[in-house]
């Protein structure tokens, strides 16, 4: 893509010898916004960033391994990463602090730095435009594809990357999503959109429940062409919320998507409390592997937030069907099971039936290959 460039490296972090070593160079003019986990033990890679962006400075370099988390690492951690800004500041002639690094993979390893730098300075030597399909991949552990998206609106441009499979739960999940656009906008205004548009998409999304210590979102504008607030935010929302989706159905071992809508609640925080818990319940989420409507399982973690439910209003839909209706329960099961088998996005649609407000929350199934799949992530 026009304006950022991209090179790869090799560490010998992952055991199949792949490049595990992205650099991307950014244009100076480019102006970017950063979010990262919550959870408070997090990567040393995650804290130099942080602790690089309170500078201020103007970011024109991310760096990004595979492989190894960088995470429980200690002050050994955070001086590796503060070497490997160094190292890809130094090859690319700009400053330090103009270069966040992050991390993906295994936690509580330490990096083997000098295979990083050698890594790193080879990603250097040699930029090519940006390639979305090949940085995905770069930055990928136990992802099955690689998750890209292009949204354009006459001259306006968003596009993006991201990985991401496990260890998925909202508030962001193990993952990193860069996303660009052509727009030109300021910081303030970028990052106030930054914010909403990562509430709706990752913050909307959960395979398996457990917070990253690693995961990241970065929104670069790299100040091309002046465009309408509404359109560039629809793209933005569009391309994340397709990365997002793409991370829940690479959900380890996942078969189908599960896409739960919450109706007609009080307050949006309702909406979307019930719709998380929904998404999160394992009960919820074997029985669509298993291809079985149990209606039961969704009241039943609707009633277990600490939001009242009134079962008299509540109905509770499979796709176009009718699960349940305040206490009638009439639905054909054969069609509901059918529907589960044939759709790969399964769409759970909740009527509170006492308000205004709505949200959606994505989730995956959980089969017999995601437990095998963490089993064996180190063994």
């Amino acid at each position: 893509m026009p304006g950022v460039l991209m090179g790869v490296g090799r560490a010998g972090l992952k055991e199949s010898g792949d490049p595990d070593i992205l650099v991307l160079r950014l244009p100076d003019r480019s102006v970017s916004s950063f979010l990262f986990t919550r959870n408070s033990f997090r990567s040393a890679s995650v804290l130099y960033s942080q602790d690089t962006l309170a500078k201020g400075k103007n970011i024109k370099a991310l760096l990004i391994n595979s492989g190894n988390a960088n995470c429980g690492t200690g002050e050994v951690g955070y001086e590796h990463a503060e070497l490997m800004a160094q190292a890809c500041a130094q090859n690319l002639g700009i400053k330090k602090e103009e270069v966040l690094v992050f991390s993906t993979g295994i936690i509580g390893e330490f990096l083997p730095i000098e295979k990083v730098i050698a890594g790193i300075e080879e990603a250097c030597s040699y930029l090519d435009p940006l390639n979305l399909e090949l940085a995905s991949w770069v930055i990928s552990t136990t992802d099955r594809f690689p998750k890209v998206d292009r949204w354009s609106g006459g001259n306006l441009e968003v596009y993006g990357f991201a990985k991401g499979a496990g260890m998925i739960e909202p508030n962001m999940g193990t993952m990193l999503a860069f996303v660009f656009t052509n727009a030109k906008v300021d910081k303030p205004e970028l990052e106030s959109l930054h914010r909403r548009v990562n509430e709706k998409t990752f913050n909307s999304i959960t395979v398996d429940g457990c917070m990253s210590t690693n995961d990241s979102f970065g929104l670069i504008s790299l100040g091309d062409i002046v465009a309408e607030k509404q359109t560039l935010e629809r793209g933005v929302e569009e391309v994340s919320l397709t990365l997002a989706k793409k991370i829940v159905k690479d959900g380890e071992g996942a078969t189908k998507v599960i896409a739960i809508t919450v109706l007609k609640a009080k307050t949006e925080k309702k909406a979307k409390t019930l719709a998380k818990k929904v998404a999160n319940s394992l009960l919820v989420k074997t029985a669509v592997f298993g291809r079985d409507p149990n209606w039961g399982r969704i009241a039943s973690a609707l009633g277990s937030t600490e939001y009242v439910i009134d079962p008299s209003q509540l109905r509770i839909y499979l796709g176009n069907i009718l699960l349940y209706n305040g206490g009638k329960i009439y639905f054909n099961e054969d069609k509901a099971r059918e529907y589960i088998e044939r759709s790969r996005e399964i769409r759970i649609v909740i009527d509170l039936g006492e308000g205004k407000h709505m949200w959606t929350c994505y989730s995956s199934d959980l089969g017999y290959d995601y437990i095998r799949i963490n089993a064996e992530y180190r063994t």
